[in-house]
């Protein structure tokens, strides 16, 4: 909601991030015995001051979302606002009327602040911001999404394309930066991890590989199986490991040049096995969070994602500042979702924890019932 704010409150806007298409009144609380508020608020917090905050109306008299009020802040300084009483950018008072209640006012005045380079970058991130949600018959390429992303789709619409795209540009960063190269291709050996593939190429349809029956588009990812004789050993991503295929997924949006550098994955442990969901999720959190591929500006910042699989917790050091994990429940008897980090005891170091939990790793306490709040014993 808070990407989309930075461009419009519309339903394209929305749907681009991944976000159900719901009533503009489904996207406020209407618990009961409770007065139904007329807006929700949303506040987001960078590095360097920078502040983003909205305050979103919806109603049965209007047909989409709108803004109540909505400000950019930077180092406590408001660069523009909007609220009952008007628009404000840059010190400058606009009336009400200078801007729609559906677009917002940064995709509006944006081009129009000068000098602020870092506030610029950081919103531009959030505005990328998607959740991806990858499902078989888009990653092998016999379903096409309504809105295409780029540089794939949230539902893995386009993978051929992307990944003949990203492997071009690891050819053209082995040219100038080794170092970098030689860390993507530590990233792009999670394609392999499965066991049974050991490369990949993109090339046109053919029908001698792929039936005719069957519409993949013009480009077709193929994968070698090394254990099939040569002259037989080419396999479509319509033949292929639907998990193979949901690695080659992640290796885009870890690797791809025109990844977003902030997204959400809705089920991480989709297609994969309790093992290659940890292993997944491993090396995502090393991209994501160590300093050698920070330091080569390689795979994303910050990255949501959503489990139901035990195993996913133990990639995680909850020791670590970088990694979190939440719990997400309803509370009772209110029903209100609660989020609650999970967190060793204060002061604990990993031995204390090893001790107090008799050794179990994250997976065991969330299936032997040990993870119904936050762990302050």
């Amino acid at each position: 909601m808070l990407s989309a704010g930075l461009e419009r409150l519309s339903h394209a806007a929305l749907q681009t991030r991944g976000v159900r298409l719901s009533a503009p009144t489904m996207f406020k609380s209407s618990f009961k015995n409770e007065r139904l508020r007329p807006q929700f608020t949303l506040d987001a917090r960078f590095d360097e001051g920078l502040e983003y905050s909205i305050s979103v109306g919806a109603g049965v008299k209007h047909s989409s979302l709108y803004y109540h009020t909505e400000e950019i802040r930077a180092a406590t300084k408001s660069l523009m606002s909007r609220g009952p009483n008007g628009v404000r950018v840059g010190g400058e008072s606009l009336p009400r009327t200078s801007l729609e209640n559906t677009r917002g006012i940064w995709d509006a005045f944006g081009a129009t602040i000068r000098g602020q380079v870092a506030t610029r970058r950081e919103l531009e991130k959030l505005q990328r911001y998607a959740i991806y949600a990858p499902q078989t018959g888009f990653l092998r390429g016999v379903e096409n999404e309504i809105l295409p992303n780029e540089p794939i789709g949230l539902l893995g619409h386009g993978l051929p394309a992307a990944l003949n795209v990203l492997l071009n540009h690891r050819r053209e960063v082995a040219k100038k930066n080794p170092a970098a190269a030689r860390l993507m291709r530590n990233v792009l050996d999670v394609v392999w991890a499965p066991g049974w593939a050991n490369s990949l190429s993109v090339e046109n349809f053919n029908d001698d590989r792929v039936s005719r029956e069957v519409k993949t588009g013009k480009q077709t990812l193929y994968l070698k199986d090394r254990f099939m004789r040569e002259s037989r050993n080419k396999l479509s991503a319509y033949d292929s490991s639907e998990g193979t295929l949901f690695l080659a997924f992640m290796a885009v949006l870890m690797l791809h040049p025109d990844a977003p550098k902030i997204f959400a994955l809705d089920n991480v442990d989709n297609a994969l096995n309790p093992a290659m969901t940890t292993a997944l999720l491993a090396k995502l959190i090393e991209v994501t969070c160590s300093e050698k591929y920070r330091a080569q500006k390689i795979g994303p910042e910050q990255v949501f994602l959503t489990s139901h699989n035990p195993t996913a917790l133990d990639a995680f050091d909850l020791f670590e500042p970088d990694q979190r994990i939440f719990i997400v429940s309803r509370n009772m008897p209110s029903g209100k979702t609660t989020i609650t980090p999970l967190l060793p005891g204060k002061g604990w170091t990993k031995e204390d924890w090893i001790k107090a939990k008799a050794g179990q790793n994250l997976s065991q306490l969330w299936i032997e019932g040990g993870l119904t709040g936050a762990l302050t014993l």
